[in-house]
């Protein structure tokens, strides 16, 4: 279920980002209070007092891997969640700040060459350009930036062969490597590199055992590995486990919660899943934490949940619901998935001329999520579930 990166790799970003803080160069008590105060600020998604605190650890020292990572997590959490992915002008403000991130750590390792943190600050961002082009369909600059992070993590392990965090970063090229599209396998076996999406899984449960930092952010990981659905490492109780223990550690984070409500229905907890999702739809107004650019997301678990009950008309519903109380924002990845859904409800309904004005609809917007594809497929032939069911809760690329 590969979508659910866009609910935890930002997530993951944020708590590597709390690591850094206790890596093995010591930072004066003013610069460690900055950092803390600044990892506090994206944990909160109060990315102003985050933005402000790293700027003064910047002051201190302005090359410093910690720094650099910090910001361009900064300006990815921003992104993904702020943004919802769905603003280009924010894109463009990232992808500088990635570039300027990886840049400013090239020059550290320069002068410090032997330092592991370093080396694992350098090769996460290299990872995080690897996912973010691999989510903009970008297979080559995917796997080249893949293969960069791997150097760099091996090079920290190299360096400290205790550095069990680096295999948090292997496990995840191992796994996604060996389940990515056939054009990227075809570049690795030019290059005579694989993944090897058992060795990853082994590697992403060491880090999670033994990691000091990113422990936390494998099982984040290991969530998505065990929710896809016709996986050998399938497990979505195991996953509902290690989300609850992560959203007991971080109670008021609402990317958490989300992440529970798509674990519960993974394990077909339909109630359980209205409940939590209703809760987390009527937190949007009144916690700060909880953002109006979420409202489709909760509608998403709502709509589709009816629909995997058999509940059509309540579906509906709820998918028109979404599209009157997103009205006026900018389209976002959930709202326009909920556009669709919406369609293959008119079809089920036995609505065929709404259902495709509907998959009209979603052609209507740039395809920046890979929808294009599957609502022309229902343009040509109406929806109808299939016999596995209504499929995942997450937006779904064609």
């Amino acid at each position: 279920m590969r979508r659910v990166v866009s609910c935890v790799i930002g997530v993951i970003g944020l708590l590597f980002l709390s690591s850094l803080t206790w890596a093995e160069i010591k930072l004066p008590p003013d610069v460690m209070t900055h950092a803390t105060q600044g990892i506090n600020g994206v944990y909160s998604l109060d990315f102003a007092t985050a933005q402000q605190h790293i700027q003064e650890v910047f002051a201190t020292y302005p090359d410093h891997p910690f720094a650099h990572f910090g910001n361009a997590m900064i300006a990815w959490s921003r992104y993904e969640y702020e943004f919802e992915t769905s603003d280009d002008k924010q894109r463009v403000v990232f992808e500088k700040i990635l570039d300027d991130s990886i840049a400013g750590i090239k020059r550290w390792l320069k002068n410090n060459p032997q330092d592991p943190n370093g080396y694992m600050g350098i090769g996460a961002l290299y990872g995080l350009r690897a996912m973010f082009s691999m989510r903009n369909r970008s297979w080559v600059t995917a796997y080249f930036s893949g293969r960069r992070a791997i150097s760099n993590l091996e090079r920290s392990l190299e360096l400290d062969p205790s550095y069990y965090d680096a295999f948090f970063g292997l496990g995840i090229y191992q796994y996604f490597a060996g389940t990515l599209p056939n054009v990227i396998k075809v570049l690795a076996r030019l290059v005579a590199i694989k993944g090897d999406p058992a060795e990853g899984v082994r590697q992403l449960n060491l880090a999670r055992q033994k990691a000091l930092f990113t422990a936390d952010s494998a099982k984040l990981i290991l969530i998505e590995v065990q929710n896809t659905r016709g996986s050998q490492f399938y497990n979505p109780q195991k996953s509902l486990e290690f989300i609850r223990q992560l959203r007991a550690k971080y109670p008021t984070n609402p990317l958490m919660h989300y992440v529970e409500v798509i674990c519960l229905y993974e394990n077909g907890h339909y109630d359980e899943v209205t409940e939590k999702a209703q809760y987390f739809l009527d937190q949007i107004g009144h916690n700060p934490f909880y953002k109006d650019i979420y409202i489709a997301r909760a509608y998403t678990a709502l709509g589709t949940t009816q629909m995997a009950k058999g509940n059509f008309e309540a579906a509906r519903d709820l998918f028109e619901k979404s599209h009157q109380a997103i009205s006026g924002q900018e389209p976002s990845r959930w709202g326009v998935w909920n556009e669709l859904r919406l369609g293959q409800v008119y079809d089920v309904l036995g609505e065929r001329k709404k259902a495709c004005k509907q998959y009209q609809y979603v052609l209507s917007f740039k395809d920046k999520w890979g929808f294009d594809n599957l609502a022309k497929t229902l343009l040509k032939t109406p929806y109808q579930v299939p016999a596995s069911g209504v499929g995942p809760l997450p937006p779904q690329q064609s």
